[in-house]
């Protein structure tokens, strides 16, 4: 045998005989995975988007790490996969906390809206629809609460720690329309407990227990028969 052919062996046998290297998996791809899956949490509030960010950083750092050192280690398909599942579970999961916001009704509330207040246009003479003194609370059921899914802080002299204002319907209300307001497009809120508000632009919910002040509800502008105990605020 020549020493050439000692010293370049490409027969299949030596190719085989040859020793396999093997790549660690990326602990921290791992981990940025499983944070992923955690970013549901996100529905149970702000807080918890941590996770995603988390889980996010992680993949960052592992995926930086994997090219660095791409011989010994593997898992970007790990870190990849948590970057998506983050995303995507973050994503869902701020959607259906906003969902719940906006849809859930306090127990113990009866969800209404400003247009049921509001006098039949089909009824001359009528300021107050007959529906809506049945939201009073009565013998029968001095507890009745109403819950108004959506309305806006007319602005007046206080701005924070507010303990009694307009509730209107529409943000043009407060901007536009002031001198064509009805008397069923406005709600006194008096808050009661230590409950206060602080004046924005943004809509609110609030629930509490209707009166209707009958001598205000002969003027159909500039009279506030409308009367609120507010004991629930949503912001």
């Amino acid at each position: 045998m020549h020493v050439q052919d000692i010293l370049i062996d490409e027969s299949p046998e030596t190719a085989e005989s040859a020793p396999t290297r093997y790549r660690s998996l990326n602990v921290t791809a791992i981990l940025s995975l499983v944070f992923g899956f955690f970013s549901i949490l996100t529905v149970f509030g702000w807080v918890f988007w941590a996770i995603p960010i988390l889980s996010i950083a992680l993949a960052v750092r592992a995926l930086k790490h994997i090219r660095y050192a791409s011989q010994e280690y593997t898992g970007e398909g790990f870190a990849r996969a948590g970057i998506a599942v983050a995303i995507v579970l973050w994503l869902s999961g701020m959607y259906i906390q906003h969902y719940i916001q906006v849809h859930t009704v306090p127990s113990g509330y009866m969800p209404i809206t400003f247009e049921y207040l509001q006098p039949n246009a089909d009824q001359p003479g009528e300021i107050i629809p007959p529906a809506a003194f049945e939201l009073e609370p009565s013998d029968n059921n001095p507890d009745k609460r109403i819950f108004i899914k959506e309305g806006y802080i007319y602005p007046g002299r206080r701005s924070i720690n507010i303990k009694e204002f307009i509730l209107v319907p529409t943000l043009s209300h407060c901007q536009y329309c002031q001198q064509q307001l009805r008397s069923t497009d406005m709600i006194n809120v008096k808050l009661t407990g230590d409950l206060t508000v602080d004046y924005s632009s943004r809509p609110i919910k609030i629930g509490g227990k209707m009166h209707i002040d009958r001598e205000q509800a002969v003027n159909p502008f500039g009279g506030l028969p409308y009367q609120l105990e507010a004991d629930y605020v949503q912001e």
